[in-house]
């Protein structure tokens, strides 16, 4: 059987612009498959900087420690310093012990000194006497009166001596009055 002219003219004519239609669809499937593409591409982009400003966020953290970490580390410093503080100090009253052995031993050797020097100027004392009692009085009264001028040997040397003390204690005083600034301006950073 064969179909009217018609029938088939409109069957190629359907056919045709269903093809039309198909490929029209088609064309827009693919545009909007490109923008899907592009718009994936764009959002892979901003996924990759996310992530490098992520990863120097991470490297960031590690290289600042976190309050409580400073604060350990600060904690340890602290007790460092007052370790160190302790020991000058021990070393300081050290000194000062040692300081005032010496003095006491100054002053038992000026002592000494003192009485040597007081039994020589009595034995020339005597010796003078011996050999002045032919002299006249003037000459006598004249070894009394160089006497009387002659200050002890010790009398400088024991203020100057501590003078010498006052001073050194007052710089350690000073030097420990230092380190516990020092400590406490490392604990306030």
């Amino acid at each position: 059987m064969k179909q009217p002219s018609w029938v088939s003219d409109g069957w190629e004519e359907e056919k045709k612009a269903n093809s039309k239609a198909g490929l029209e669809a088609e064309s827009a499937l693919l545009d909007e498959l490109e923008k899907k593409k592009k718009d994936m591409s764009s959002m892979e982009n901003a996924v990759h900087e996310l992530e490098k400003k992520w990863a120097q966020v991470q490297e960031n953290a590690l290289k600042q420690p976190s309050p409580g970490q400073r604060e350990k580390t600060l904690d340890k410093h602290l007790h460092g310093l007052i370790e160190q503080l302790a020991v000058k100090q021990a070393q300081a009253e050290g000194l000062l012990g040692e300081i005032h052995l010496k003095e006491m031993e100054l002053e038992r050797l000026n002592g000494l000194w003192r009485r040597t020097e007081s039994s020589n100027s009595e034995a020339n004392t005597a010796a003078r006497n011996r050999f002045s009692k032919g002299s006249s009085d003037k000459l006598h009264s004249l070894s009394d009166y160089e006497g009387h001028q002659r200050l002890p040997y010790h009398s400088a040397g024991r203020t100057e001596s501590q003078q010498r003390l006052m001073l050194l204690r007052s710089a350690f005083v000073l030097y420990i009055l230092a380190l516990h600034i020092l400590v406490f301006i490392r604990l306030s950073f």
